[in-house]
């Protein structure tokens, strides 16, 4: 699953039943449906607090691991290579996306 840093991005739309969209892109494709996994979503989304949000996602991650609606065939990492003279390079979890209108050598 794709995700931009932050689970709401990537991982909500890839598990919410009412995101369910057979042959959409970055939509629940599998056709994967379970209302615990809803609601723990629904209320990791807008938790503030820290530490309860992770709490959420580690339920919601034992019920997807368990229930295998998903099936990763491999890893793809991606690495950031650059040149130590560049100063104010962007180190985010936007990656090679990010801006670098500010980046100077």
């Amino acid at each position: 699953v794709f995700n931009w840093g932050d689970p709401v991005i990537g991982v909500h739309r890839t598990y919410l039943s009412s995101n369910i969209r057979p042959g959409v892109i970055w939509s629940n494709t599998q056709s994967y449906s379970n209302a615990k996994v809803d609601e723990l979503l629904a209320k990791a989304g807008v938790e503030r607090d820290a530490e309860k949000r992770k709490g959420l996602y580690r339920e919601f991650q034992k019920i997807v691991v368990d229930e295998a609606p998903i099936v990763f065939l491999n890893l793809l990492p991606y690495y950031t290579i650059y040149d130590a003279t560049l100063k104010n390079l962007p180190l985010t979890i936007w990656g090679a996306c990010a801006p670098v209108d500010e980046m100077r050598r």
